[in-house]
């Protein structure tokens, strides 16, 4: 079973590219980033937050989870 994303947010490599000049080597995988856009999905319309300790990596996974109607 293949359960790598399909997709990945589109904004998500410049991000990456920040960590590394950040150094900062603990983003999320793609699978965990995977899981929270699933999850976010599950809210449609629904009120989520995000407290971020790093690059803002786990929020564009949330983000592309999330439907328009979201907050």
């Amino acid at each position: 079973m293949d359960d790598m994303p399909s997709r990945i947010p589109h904004f998500l490599p410049a991000l990456r590219a920040g960590a590394r000049r950040a150094g900062f080597s603990l983003s999320c995988e793609e699978r965990t980033g995977n899981l929270l856009a699933l999850l976010a999905a599950t809210r449609p319309a629904g009120r989520i937050l995000e407290l971020g300790t790093g690059v803002g990596e786990g929020t564009a996974w949330l983000l592309s989870g999330m439907d328009s109607a979201s907050a």
